[in-house]
């Protein structure tokens, strides 16, 4: 009998090991902005005096409310689009889904200042993290970008 209650036990603990994945899932913590792509811009975004060629792409996220940089790409050159840009992996904290975000699209200019392409392209991860979507586009009419994220 004791060895039934034994034999019994090691498999129950078995069956426990096996399916303790079938907990609750962990909570969402941090989304992560993994690369942005540009879609499509206005080609009439600006009239530069000289002309540069195809614009020179690089994208910024900021915090809407202080305009604060959080990260800046690093440039695609005589960018032919779509353009994949990337983030390096962005983290933004729970603590912060509910902060409201922009990205800015810029055509980095030589012989003139930098173009601003698209300014203000609103993002809030709160609105992306009960579906855990893994890209959203995000648009002004003229200018589209795909933002690619991670949920941990």
């Amino acid at each position: 009998m004791k060895s039934n209650a034994v034999h019994f036990a090691s498999i129950c603990l078995t069956l426990c090991v096996i399916f303790s994945g079938c907990k609750e899932p962990e909570p969402i913590t941090r989304c992560v902005i993994d690369r942005v792509e540009v879609l499509a811009t206005d080609p009439d975004y600006f009239e530069d005096t000289v002309d540069e060629g195809p614009p020179d792409l690089y994208v910024e996220l900021r915090v809407a409310s202080s305009q604060s940089v959080l990260f800046t790409s690093g440039t695609a050159q005589d960018a032919a689009l779509p353009v994949d840009l990337d983030f390096v992996a962005v983290n933004i904290e729970v603590e912060d889904f509910n902060t409201d975000f922009e990205f800015t699209v810029f055509d980095d200019d030589v012989a003139t200042t930098q173009d601003f392409i698209a300014l203000g392209l609103p993002f809030s991860p709160q609105d992306h993290i009960d579906s855990e979507r893994t890209e959203t586009d995000i648009s002004d009419g003229a200018t589209t970008i795909r933002v690619h994220l991670i949920w941990y």
